[in-house]
């Protein structure tokens, strides 16, 4: 009867021990198993990629707040470009290598004037990182969230 329990026990702990995968993700992790993609564009478009316009009037005047993103030489970074009334700044967008051509996104936001920038993911869902906008005639730039992109080896 002894062995018995001894046997039990052995068992218990070495399934207690069982490493999973899911324990180690957030609720927010996305895996992709990607194939090589270039770092560097071979051509780059002059034009904006995306392009967020807003307009803001007032009783004195009308503004234009402007946000544009541009491809870099670097296939996963993008140029973010911002315009408002006198002001024009610029900024960058990194999008995690899914294996396939980025496609960036830019959505209105909740504060006027402001927008989210962000990309597509695989799974075609929008995946938010920056926030621009204007507080007090101040540019602002608050990043979101942070993203990452590793390889699963297959075994």
């Amino acid at each position: 009867m002894k062995v018995f329990w001894i046997i039990v026990v052995v068992v218990l702990l070495f399934s207690c021990n069982a490493n999973t995968d899911n324990s180690t993700q957030s609720k927010d992790s996305v895996i992709y198993t990607t194939s090589r993609i270039s770092e560097i564009r071979e051509t780059v478009n002059p034009s904006a990629v995306k392009t967020y316009d807003e307009t803001i009037k007032s009783f004195e005047t009308t503004d234009y707040f402007k946000v544009s993103l541009f491809e870099t030489k670097q296939t996963f970074k993008y140029l973010i470009k911002i315009s408002y009334k006198n002001l024009n700044e610029e900024d960058t967008l990194n999008v995690p290598n899914f294996g396939e051509v980025p496609e960036v996104e830019i959505k209105k936001g909740d504060k006027r004037p402001s927008c989210i920038v962000g990309f597509v993911d695989g799974s075609k869902q929008f995946r938010e990182s920056k926030l621009i906008y204007f507080e007090d005639g101040i540019l602002k730039i608050h990043v979101l969230k942070h993203y990452g992109v590793f390889a699963k080896e297959k075994t």
